[in-house]
């Protein structure tokens, strides 16, 4: 039998390097017809009898339970699993569903204290047989501060997910076996409920799916010493043959391999009574067309591990530094806005959910909710440049960008590269190309998501989603407006200026002792809202207090050179009230003022 995988992670070790997954031709090796089944006991099973035993219920199982009394799902399990793997537009959100699952389960909640840091690994599955080891799949794994929802209750979410939690993006429900379903064909999930003598084992496979029902099994065994006799004992049973081919397909390395599904969990975070592992087994990627078979069997895991490295610190906003994140051997940190955006603010604006935002304009409703604005020009955006550099094609780099984060973990829900026509802003020109970003913080979840959290959907909103969508844009709007104008000021409202005093900071080193996002203060602006003759929204710029923050790094100062056209210009002083008439002196005042007329004509 191979050794069992030792996952082991303490504070002292280092997760599974991440190099590329090594050549496997005799991986599996598994034929049907003619390769022997592996030596567990288990009866082999043909196609015939798979379609019998397959249409099974979700069972829950410990060591000594037994199946009577159950009855068959009603539900197509084929029908399900095709579903399932439609539900994302990349692989990277199907990841991004499963990796909030273990984020928002690590995260203290409100109120809640903790001296165990929240942790989340994100690892490569590694077979070891003999002296080589093989890179097959990925496994995310994460504590949890509170107790983790059974897995027969989470894998009977098959069509809906309750979310325990309002203000979390992500927990174990449909998200869950659809984010599986299209990543891979197998996939394992354990789960250590508060003992470190218990452990549960769910299988989302697409083998054991058929027509007439879905089997999504799961079991629980609670005699860890003994772990691979157990699953042995269990496995060997005729009515689980199905599920024994599945950890056999999973745990066989060679022709000459057994199976081993030994992944001691309940060794890992030892000092942790709650976690979470959910292994995928050969990851690929469905939507790629152009990915060969060969790639898309064995090689996108270490791309994979590249791509979560770069892309995961811009996907949250408010993970602090005490949570500990890493990618393979790669320990992440959670500042990337705050090491891009020159001038980074922070303004509070009052957003309704149901009515619009002009009526009774300087009242506050029952429906009003705050909600953060982040706004700061890019200085790493604004340096790229604006054409390809093999096509020649000239590319859209600069425009003003918007990206909506929502709930307390902060997740980056939508991405718009240009949103000034969303905005209604003036899309003409180089207006707001001056790698302008517009964060909206969503921490505490009012706006609708759909479901793999890809979007924003305000039809999903009961009542009043129209109204919520046109309050919010409105005013994003006049705060990006505000902002841009405020700092086009400084030097005489010339763009090109601008774009030079931003540029400055391309190659500035960055302080030590950044804090995370969700730490920062930050500038920001005490403004009065006036509502126009127009129906729109404007700030008074002449009544605008501002107040810098500590946390901004990089800083534009003004110009004073430069003379700004936005500034109030001073009035005429009005003329002397007439107390005494004098008709002859009006009569030379006259005169004097029409040869000064003809001079001025001439």
């Amino acid at each position: 039998m191979t050794d069992p995988i030792d996952l082991t992670l303490s504070s002292d070790e280092e997760s599974p390097p991440d190099d590329p997954p090594q050549p496997q031709p005799q991986r599996r090796g598994r034929r049907r017809g003619d390769q022997p089944q592996p030596d567990l006991g288990i009866v082999p099973v043909n196609v015939d009898e798979r379609e019998q035993e397959v249409n099974l219920p979700t069972p829950t199982l410990t060591n000594n339970d037994t199946d009577e009394g159950l009855k068959p799902s009603t539900t197509s399990g084929t029908g399900l699993w095709d579903l399932w793997t439609r539900n994302f537009k990349s692989p990277l959100f199907a990841l991004l569903d499963l990796i909030d699952n273990s984020v928002d389960a690590a995260l203290l909640q409100k109120g809640c204290k903790s001296d165990i840091p929240g942790r989340v690994q994100i690892y490569r599955d590694v077979y070891k047989h003999g002296r080589h080891s093989y890179t097959t799949g990925l496994c995310i794994r994460n504590n949890s501060m509170n107790k983790i929802t059974s897995l027969d209750l989470a894998l009977n979410h098959l069509f809906s997910s309750d979310k325990v939690t309002p203000n979390t993006i992500g927990e174990n429900g449909v998200g869950m076996k659809q984010a599986a379903a299209s990543l891979s064909d197998m996939t394992f999930v354990l789960v250590k409920n508060g003992s470190n003598e218990e452990l549960e084992l769910g299988i989302i496979a697409k083998v054991l799916q058929n027509e007439v029902g879905c089997f999504l099994p799961c079991f629980k065994f609670n005699d860890l010493k003994n772990l691979s006799k157990k699953m042995t004992e269990v496995f060997k049973q005729s009515q689980y043959a199905s599920v024994a081919k599945c950890v056999a397909e999973y745990g066989k390395v060679t022709t000459d391999g057994v199976p081993s599904l030994d992944k001691d969990i309940c060794k890992k975070f030892h000092d942790n009574p709650y976690v979470f592992e959910v292994i995928l087994d050969k990851v690929h990627d469905r939507n790629s067309k152009q990915a060969s078979r060969a790639k898309d069997k064995q090689a996108t895991v270490a791309e994979i591990m590249k791509t979560l490295q770069n892309d995961i610190p811009m996907r949250y906003l408010h993970i602090d530094d005490t949570f500990k994140f890493s990618v393979g051997k790669k320990e992440l940190t959670f500042r990337y806005w705050q090491e891009r955006l020159v001038e980074f603010t922070q303004i509070v604006i009052p957003v309704r959910s149901k009515t619009p935002w002009h009526e009774d304009f300087a009242t506050d409703m029952p429906d009003q909710y705050d909600l953060r604005i982040f706004l700061g020009f890019d200085r790493f955006r604004i340096a790229e440049s604006d054409v390809e550099p093999e096509t020649g094609i000239k590319k859209a780099n600069k425009q003003c960008s918007l990206y909506i984060y929502s709930r307390m973990s902060g997740r980056m829900i939508l991405r718009e590269k240009d949103c000034r026509v969303r905005l209604r802003l003036n899309a003409g020109g180089t207006d707001f190309c001056q790698a302008l970003t517009v964060i909206i913080d969503d921490v505490d979840g009012h706006l609708p998501v759909n479901p793999t959290k890809q979007d924003v959907v305000f039809s999903n909103q009961s009542q009043g989603g129209d109204t919520h969508e046109e309050n919010l844009y409105t005013m994003v709007r006049t705060v990006v407006a505000f902002y841009y104008t405020h700092h086009k000021k400084k030097y005489g409202g010339k763009k090109n200026i601008l774009t030079s005093k931003i540029s400055q900071f391309v190659d500035r080193e960055l302080p030590d002792g950044m804090k995370s996002c969700a730490n920062c203060k930050l500038t920001t602006y005490e403004a009065f809202w006036n509502q126009t003759n127009t129906n729109m929204i404007r700030v008074d710029h002449s009544k605008v207090v501002e107040e810098p923050g500590v946390d901004t790094v990089f800083r534009l100062l003004e110009d004073k050179t430069l003379k700004s056209p936005g500034r109030t210009a001073r009035k005429r002083k009005p003329p002397p009230t007439k107390t005494n008439s004098n008709p002859e002196a009006e009569e030379e005042l006259e005169a004097t003022d029409k040869k000064r007329s003809k001079k001025d004509t001439k």
